[in-house]
């Protein structure tokens, strides 16, 4: 037994004597480093911003049709008004005032008045001295308005006329009235109308508008159903 011990001690001696194996190191785990999540938060940064603007940039377009929209159909609605109810101007007498001569139309460069309906919705009936009047205010801006009173035929009236705001923003207008050739006189475009008795032929409103929107205001001619364009005119041809 000692014999084959110390075979097998001479034998495994070489194995016995090995060193033993090293412990193996755990390896490092993979992951992001400092400068690279900083990138990534400069990144997205990037592509927030870029979102935002998009964003912004879709809502100011939408706002601007809007406005375009709006304005286009103001304008529209404006010009409708005009077209059909002064042009339905009649030549029923009135005065403003007593003592003031009796008058069926006078208009001047900006202002304008006439008897005429009212539009049925509004709730009007019946006829009203209507004045039409570009008016500059304390700051300079100039707006379109309608001004309407009852009428009551000749006779001087003090009631109060009901303002309604047609146009703001107006850069700048002129009126203009048509006349016929007579007592001597070629016909044409007049800068005013001062005749006591009859309506001009038409009408021609010109609107510079001042609003951002890029809507223009086209010239409005309006004939007058009841005008002869006769009348002592103190206004010269155009």
């Amino acid at each position: 037994m000692a014999v084959i011990d110390r075979k097998r001690g001479a034998h495994c001696a070489p194995a016995c004597t090995r060193p033993p194996s090293p412990t193996p190191h755990p390896q490092p785990v993979s992951g992001f480093t400092l400068l690279e999540i900083l990138l990534a938060l400069v990144l997205l940064a990037f592509v927030m911003l870029g979102v935002w603007g998009a964003m912004r940039g879709a809502t100011h377009i939408t706002h601007s049709a809007d406005t375009l929209m709006a304005q286009s159909e103001q304008v529209r609605t404006v010009q409708q008004f005009l077209r059909r109810y002064m042009s339905a101007a009649g030549p029923q007498p009135w005065v403003t005032h007593a003592g003031a001569p009796t008058r069926m139309f006078q208009g001047d460069p900006t202002a304008m008045q006439y008897v005429a309906p009212l539009p049925q919705q509004s709730g009007h009936a019946g006829l009203y001295l209507q004045t039409v009047s570009l008016e500059k205010n304390a700051t300079g801006q100039v707006s379109l308005w309608l001004a309407y009173r009852p009428y009551v035929g000749d006779a001087p009236t003090d009631a109060t006329p009901v303002k309604h705001l047609l146009l703001a923003d107006v850069r700048d207008g002129r009126f203009e009235y048509l006349a016929a050739a007579a007592y001597g006189r070629p016909g044409g475009w007049r800068g005013d109308w001062q005749a006591v008795n009859g309506l001009p032929l038409a009408v021609r409103i010109r609107i510079d508008p001042a609003w951002r929107t890029r809507v223009a205001f086209p010239t409005l001619v309006i004939p007058l159903h009841a005008g002869e364009g006769i009348g002592q005119q103190t206004g010269g041809a155009r």
